[in-house]
């Protein structure tokens, strides 16, 4: 793994933990310090998160985290739920003991931030796909869902449903049941978008 690679790794699984808020500045100079490198990896990691939409630019303030934005979690939610059932759909007949096993350790989720474990459980359900840039792509747009997740299960009364749903989830992979569990993947997914888009709607018009 080069050094841009690396940085572009941490950084990554730092937003999907969800440690940096919603239009907070990712500084160049403090990250390379942090990471004990030069600049010049880090803005070049940096670059490839914005290439993803991980991360906005403006001039001479640098690198910050998208701001909480209907449109844009629209088009988070809308291909979430096109690639993730895809790569359900794939990976339930090769699911094996393993990735069952760290989808149930995933729920538990006590020794991770709730976005990272939500991830790791979804991860433990779609890697058996075998679809590497499938995976990849899901695990970028879990990155950029991270700020609205944390507000769906903090604020928004969303940690108790979406718990129940990912049990339901796991079972329906674990009877190897595809139709029921896609049926309950796109509830899960849709009752999170669908709970955050009212509320930021509602923010807008006040």
């Amino acid at each position: 793994m080069s050094t841009v690679d690396a940085i572009e790794r941490t950084v990554l699984d730092e937003l999907v933990r969800g440690e940096h808020p919603p239009g907070s500045a990712l500084r160049q100079d403090e990250l390379a310090a942090r990471l004990g490198v030069s600049k010049i990896p880090v803005r070049e990691a940096l670059q490839r998160l914005g290439a993803g939409g991980l991360l906005v630019f403006e001039t001479n303030r640098g690198a910050r985290v998208p701001v909480l934005s209907v449109d844009e979690l629209g088009e988070i939610a809308t291909l979430r739920r096109v690639i993730e059932i895809e790569l359900l759909r794939a990976a339930i007949p090769n699911l094996s003991i393993v990735d069952l096993a760290e989808a149930t350790h995933a729920l538990d989720g006590a020794s991770t931030s709730a976005t990272e474990a939500n991830w790791h459980l979804h991860r433990a359900l779609y890697r058996a796909a075998g679809w590497r840039r499938g995976l990849s792509v899901a695990e970028m747009l879990h990155a950029a869902m991270a700020p609205y997740v944390l507000l769906y299960l903090r604020s928004l009364g969303g940690s108790d449903p979406s718990d129940l749903e990912h049990r339901s989830l796991l079972d329906a992979c674990t009877e190897r049941n595809v139709d029921a569990a896609i049926d309950t993947l796109e509830v899960h997914l849709d009752n999170a978008s669908r709970t955050v888009i009212d509320f930021l709607r509602c923010e807008e018009i006040r």
